[in-house]
C-alpha cells in the first residue's frame, strides 16, 4: 500500500513540475512591452438625437456635434 501512495505522489510531483515548466515557457514567449493600448477616445453627444459617439466619428456643427446616423440625418434642418 505504501508503494502505491509513493507512486501516486511521484506522478503528481512530475505533473506539477511539468506544469510549472510550461508556464515559465509561456511567460517567456509573451512580449514584455507590447504595443501600447489604444487610448480611450473622447465621447461627444449629438445635439439632435442625444446619442454619445467618439469624437472622430462625429461631425462638428455650429452648436456642438452631430452623428451620422440616417435617422438623425432625416430630422436635421439644412
Amino acid at each position: 500500500m505504501a508503494k502505491i501512495i509513493l507512486w501516486i505522489v511521484v506522478v503528481f510531483v512530475i505533473l506539477f513540475a511539468l506544469r510549472l515548466y510550461n508556464a515559465a515557457k509561456a511567460r517567456a514567449r509573451r512580449p514584455r512591452h507590447g504595443p501600447p493600448q489604444s487610448a480611450a477616445q473622447a465621447m461627444v453627444r449629438c445635439v439632435q438625437c442625444g446619442v454619445y459617439l467618439p469624437r472622430p466619428d462625429a461631425r462638428a456643427a455650429t452648436n456642438g456635434y452631430r452623428c451620422q446616423a440616417p435617422g438623425c440625418a432625416e430630422s436635421r434642418s439644412p
